[in-house]
């Protein structure tokens, strides 16, 4: 049988799934090509994209049990591989995310060797404040000056409580954004350890 063919045959599929190595050893080398290129032309590195294809391959023998039931190879293996390269993708967005974090939290900013006065420190918090709507203003001034709760600030705007939270973890995020920024890590370090 002519090898183009043999991703069709569900004999094929039937002898891996009873752990034929040289069944699977055929299906290997008739694909291997094929995404290998498609990893490559989305990752552009060689080294991860083999080591994208090998993973794929070994999702694909670990769950080979299942091949027989499957209609059209081709199309379900081409999506386990587009998946795997999504998946590898958003894992390195992440990664490189949470470095460039590490980055911006461990360089020194200028302001922290000289402390803003409490004045200052007032000052950048009204403008911080100045930057919200007035809708977020009025719940986080609800909760703060009011000390209300967040089922009160709900039932009193006719919002539900996961608003009312949600808003006030963005204002709080925003203010120690702003501090953080400005260099003030005592008061930033204070207002984390109060909430």
């Amino acid at each position: 049988m002519p090898s183009e063919l043999l991703h069709t045959n569900p004999e094929l599929l039937s002898r891996i799934a009873t752990g034929d190595q040289e069944a699977f050893a055929v299906l290997h080398q008739q694909y291997w090509d094929e995404v290998y290129s498609l990893a490559l032309a989305f990752l552009k590195s060689p080294d991860q994209a083999e080591d994208i294809v090998q993973d794929v391959f070994l999702k694909l023998w670990i769950k080979r049990a299942t091949l027989p039931s499957i209609n059209e190879f081709r199309p379900y293996f081409m999506v386990m591989v587009r998946n795997e390269i999504i998946n590898y993708l958003r894992q390195m967005a992440q990664r490189n995310k949470k470095h460039a974090q590490y980055v911006s939290d461990n360089s020194i900013n200028p302001s922290q060797l000289f402390p803003a006065t409490d004045s200052d420190t007032a000052a950048i918090i009204k403008k911080a404040l100045s930057e919200l709507t007035e809708r977020q203003m009025l719940i986080f001034s609800m909760s703060r000056d009011e000390g209300l709760s967040h089922e009160q600030i709900a039932e009193k705007l006719g919002v539900s409580k996961k608003t009312v939270s949600n808003t006030i973890t963005f204002v709080l995020n925003h203010l120690r954004t702003t501090l953080y920024q400005r260099g003030l890590m005592a008061w930033l370090l204070l207002t984390v350890l109060k909430k």
